[in-house]
């Protein structure tokens, strides 16, 4: 069961979320082992991105770069163990971005050294804009000892558009980062990602940086 000290952060930082507005981030914080079965955990993290602005109706007589925005992004989000190798998460930082992912652990287990796992998921670049997008990551990660996890998640994500806007766009990149600590975790998490247009709009690539807290759920 969920304790009240937990209960009460969740709360707090659900707040958070809903009533700042900051910038959107491609955040990592997740090694390649799942949870066990029947088993959760309460994320958190404050992430600074360097990003492109997404508005992409530009004007014929303006120039194709977007221009870039660097602000900072508080995320909260959870996972939960669904079967022995399998868990699924979601996440809402402070731009109402939301998404939901499954894992599912190819090579190892909850205690192997090196662990491999595939996901998949779908979210939003702001939960009324229209703006959808399709992740495929691939988590490897390498625990020396019990207290120390590194982990490094290429990542494939497109995004597309129900709205006004006409081109698609490609993310190529990836995380990586290391988390400390046996239970609950510390941590802190780096991506950088490319972005490829279906036209000839010159974009920057997005960095973020951040730190991060997990606390499992019994």
């Amino acid at each position: 069961m969920m304790n009240s000290n937990t209960f009460l952060l969740l709360l707090f930082c659900l707040f958070i979320s809903l009533f700042c507005s900051n910038c959107a981030s491609i955040t990592g914080y997740q090694t390649a082992r799942v949870l066990e079965e029947g088993k959760g955990e309460f994320m958190a993290s404050i992430n600074t991105s360097q990003s492109p602005d997404f508005d992409l109706d530009i004007d014929d007589n303006e120039e194709d770069d977007l221009e870039s925005i660097f602000v900072p992004n508080i995320e909260v989000g959870g996972r939960f163990g669904v079967a022995d190798k399998f868990d699924l998460g979601l996440k809402l930082n402070t731009w109402f971005n939301f998404a939901v992912d499954g894992k599912y652990q190819v090579l190892g287990d909850q205690e192997s050294e090196v662990a491999l796992a595939v996901g998949g998921g779908f979210g939003t670049f702001g939960l009324f804009s229209g703006l959808w997008n399709v992740q495929v990551p691939l988590y490897f990660s390498f625990h020396p000892n019990e207290q120390v996890d590194l982990y490094l998640t290429p990542r494939f994500i497109a995004q597309f558009s129900a709205g006004d806007i006409d081109s698609n766009l490609q993310y190529f990149g990836g995380n990586a980062g290391v988390l400390f600590g046996r239970r609950v975790k510390f941590g802190f998490d780096a991506g950088l990602y490319n972005i490829g247009a279906s036209d000839d709009i010159d974009l920057e690539s997005i960095a973020t940086f951040g730190v991060g807290l997990k606390v499992p759920i019994d």
